[in-house]
């Protein structure tokens, strides 16, 4: 049994981790303009500025792209298991409570869409239900889950296609007709939140499963599992840690030379982006290995007295801050309010990120300090263990440790 304060360390680790990954997203979000891609007014693209717009860009996704929300998701998966774990410790049932805990998360969720089309919390919610399965499953049998939905049989199927046939089979859908531009750069606040509902959400899911994240996802939430119930982030050997980290970036490696010797050869147009779109999605997977490893190893190596450390508070508040950063982006770049879309390309929209970074950063340290846990997570944390007339069961004031969520 972990002492309280290897207890603590554990969960400054996974907070720190998880403001890692929510910095990516936020910073990803800005320069993107909270999925409005439009270019700034002809008067404010500078020419000078453009190589430098490039290079933010290009830099910015190679580095989070894929990556961030693949953290996030594992952590996702790890809290989970804590939360799970704490629970039978004290003698008490979570399945029903894992079911309403998603209940709530989409009620997050449809909040967080008045503001931004890209929620990803109501598809966490539902994709994280099969959760529930973990809880009657053995370790091995968790990490086998995982390793299939991360392998996806839908994208080795198409793979096979290439070779069996004369066409890739091409499983993704088609996005809706009606497009997001007019109304995110149009000045009616209502007509936009009609819009995110409407057409902007299903764009958002068809895009999640075109791009594999509908199996990948709870592929990662099963990881997770297996992370948070083996203790690995923590107790694991450093050697393991070592392997994983040379081996990830091995696969990397590997991956991107067959995409660009190979894939990127294919003559057949359709074949070819079919492909290379796969081939992608194992790049960012395995580059997400590679991140998580060094992470752990630095984290290990320093006792967590890393710069890292410094975003724990922030990640601490993940639920809160990843709602908080569409209010402010959408207040920011969308036409019913500032309208920074129109003067702002990919470097000025990358500093005004890293400053609502910062900003969001010291809101989370002073709250943290004042309060002990972000808003929404004590939200979260009372509504999930309420109490019901059916359950005679007595609940505990504090079920999970702060920063589980």
């Amino acid at each position: 049994m972990h002492t309280k304060p290897e207890s603590e360390s554990r969960i400054a680790m996974i907070d720190a981790l998880r403001g890692l990954a929510l910095s990516g997203i936020l910073l990803l979000h800005h320069i993107e303009h909270f999925d409005f891609y439009k270019k700034p007014l002809k008067e404010f693209r500078f020419e000078w500025l453009k190589p430098l717009d490039s290079w933010v860009w290009d830099n910015l996704f190679l580095i989070a792209s894929g990556k961030a929300y693949a953290l996030f998701s594992i952590l996702f998966g790890l809290s989970f298991a804590i939360i799970s774990q704490n629970a039978r410790n004290r003698g008490e049932p979570y399945l029903f409570r894992h079911f309403w805990r998603m209940a709530l998360l989409v009620g997050f969720g449809l909040f967080h869409m008045l503001f931004f089309r890209g929620d990803i919390l109501i598809m966490y919610a539902i994709l994280g239900l099969p959760l529930a399965f973990t809880l009657f499953m053995s370790n091995r049998a968790i990490l086998i889950v995982a390793f299939i939905l991360l392998l996806n049989p839908i994208n080795l199927y198409a793979i096979a296609t290439y070779f069996i046939g004369p066409e890739v089979y091409n499983f993704n859908l088609s996005y809706p007709k009606q497009g997001m531009n007019k109304f995110l750069s149009g000045d009616s606040f209502i007509e936009l939140v009609k819009a995110n509902f409407l057409y902007g959400y299903p764009t958002t899911l068809i895009w999640s499963w075109n791009v594999g994240r509908m199996l990948s996802i709870p592929g990662l939430f099963f990881l997770g599992v297996y992370l948070g119930r083996t203790k690995s982030l923590t107790d694991r050997p450093l050697s393991f840690w070592y392997r994983f980290f040379y081996s990830s970036l091995v696969v990397c490696i590997a991956t991107y030379i067959l995409r660009d010797a190979f894939v990127s050869q294919i003559v057949e147009d359709q074949n070819r982006k079919i492909l290379e779109a796969i081939a992608d999605i194992y790049i960012r997977l395995s580059s997400t290995f590679f991140i998580l490893s060094a992470f752990v190893i630095l984290w290990r190596l320093h006792d967590g007295r890393i710069w890292v450390n410094k975003l724990c508070n922030f990640g601490r508040m993940g639920l809160t801050n990843y709602i908080l950063m569409s209010v402010i982006g959408a207040v920011l770049y969308y036409g019913w309010a500032a309208g920074l879309y129109r003067y702002c390309g990919t470097t000025l929209s990358f500093i005004i990120g890293l400053a609502a970074l910062y900003a969001q950063m010291q809101f989370s340290n002073y709250w943290i300090a004042k309060y002990g846990q972000g808003p929404l997570e004590s939200l979260w944390r009372k509504g999930t263990w309420m109490r019901f007339n059916l359950s005679k069961a007595k609940q505990s004031e504090s079920p999970e440790p702060a920063g589980s969520s």
